[in-house]
């Protein structure tokens, strides 16, 4: 669940928007690959630690704040993890979503849809099938159901890009070239620095979660020993930021250089496009037949595994649960199609909240109480 729940469309919406964020007005920008990388050797750790600390000591990550800090960090933590999964993380999916069907009846029909449209046609059934399945009580059913089919399109992912691969092989030295040019570049050096590390760092947290406390939650009922259960989630956000990295920033600078339609916009949709666009271009319908169900599985994942994390981290009636969740998603839902910005903008400065708290706590953990557990694991 864990890893169908990250391997969303929001880590290619999330690495397409970093590419345009490092470019200068859409050229270059494919350093982020490398800061990506350098960002692993400093956040992927904390994934090992923040699971392995919630197994040995039993607590969820709220408890686990309101041990180490006080009520008051661990109220805030979950109040701003519970908003950024469930407006945040779900609108990547429904933008996601909205994006590939979007392009499909364009190419497949001629059909361009309004934004009314995809309100009235997309979003509010989304919305309302996950509503009626969290009223019914049937969201872990839902969850296990998706996740499985996930993990198997994710093989499919990955015959796709070897697939991709295998065919434009003779671009490879190029896109490492391109990589390091835009990593070495006057503007990277000087105030690249500390941009392409902030964006790095943002990415990598918001692609593989590390450091939110999701990893430990989603490991709650776990059955393995700590250490084991702790590596397996570490495992888990390595092919997670590899497959959202690698595989998307691949394809895509594969047709920008290569293809007229494919280019680094600023508009988040056309990136999307482009994407589809390069995958197609080389793989053909097989290819793009497989993004579109990654994308529409993998989202709904996300959709309905945001309710798990809040139905375990929120003291408060399952009525209210479902009426507090059914909002966020709502709202998200809208703003996805006519404000996405508002959206990307509120993941950014949550997740630096949310993560900063439980990173706080993990350290206060080592510092002071870890002694206390150390006899027994």
């Amino acid at each position: 669940m864990s890893l169908a729940s990250k391997i969303g469309t929001g880590a290619i919406i999330g690495v397409l928007t970093a590419m345009w964020k490092t470019s200068d007005n859409g050229v270059g920008g494919e350093s982020i690959v490398l800061w990506v990388f350098i960002g692993m050797f400093a956040l992927v750790p904390l994934t090992y630690s923040e699971v392995l600390f919630s197994q040995i000591t039993r607590k969820t990550p709220r408890d686990f704040i309101n041990y180490n800090i006080n009520k008051r960090a661990g109220f805030l933590y979950t109040i701003c993890l519970v908003i950024l999964y469930s407006f945040g993380f779900v609108g990547f999916q429904l933008t996601g979503i909205q994006s590939v069907i979007k392009i499909f009846f364009k190419q497949s029909f001629n059909y361009e849809f309004t934004q009314s449209g995809l309100l009235f046609y997309i979003i509010i059934p989304l919305i309302i099938i996950a509503s009626i399945i969290v009223i019914t009580k049937n969201h872990k059913l839902f969850i296990n159901t998706l996740g499985s089919m996930v993990s198997i399109i994710i093989l499919f992912y990955m015959v796709f890009f070897i697939s991709f691969i295998f065919l434009t092989r003779g671009f490879i030295p190029k896109y490492i070239h391109y990589i390091w040019n835009d990593f070495t570049n006057i503007k990277s050096v000087s105030i690249g620095i500390p941009i392409g590390l902030i964006i790095g760092f943002q990415r990598i947290i918001q692609i593989s979660e590390t450091a939110l406390g999701t990893s430990a939650l989603a490991s709650s009922n776990a059955e393995n020993s700590p250490r084991r259960e702790a590596l397996l989630q570490t495992i888990s956000t390595i092919i997670t930021i590899f497959i959202a990295v690698v595989i998307t920033s691949y394809v895509f600078t594969y047709g920008r250089y290569n293809f007229a339609n494919v280019r680094l916009s600023g508009n988040g949709f056309e990136r999307i496009a482009g994407y589809l666009a390069s995958a197609a271009s080389v793989t053909g319908n097989f290819g793009l037949g497989i993004i579109i169900t990654f994308f529409i599985l993998s989202g709904l994942t996300t959709v309905l595994g945001s309710f798990h994390f809040l139905n375990t981290t929120m003291n408060m009636s399952e009525n209210k649960k479902i009426i507090f969740y059914i909002s966020l998603i709502t709202l998200s839902g809208i703003l996805s199609i006519s404000n996405f910005d508002v959206i990307f903008n509120a993941v950014d400065l949550l997740m630096f909240i949310v993560g900063f708290v439980n990173i706080m706590a993990m350290f206060i953990f080592v510092i002071k109480n870890i002694n206390k557990f150390k006899v027994k694991y």
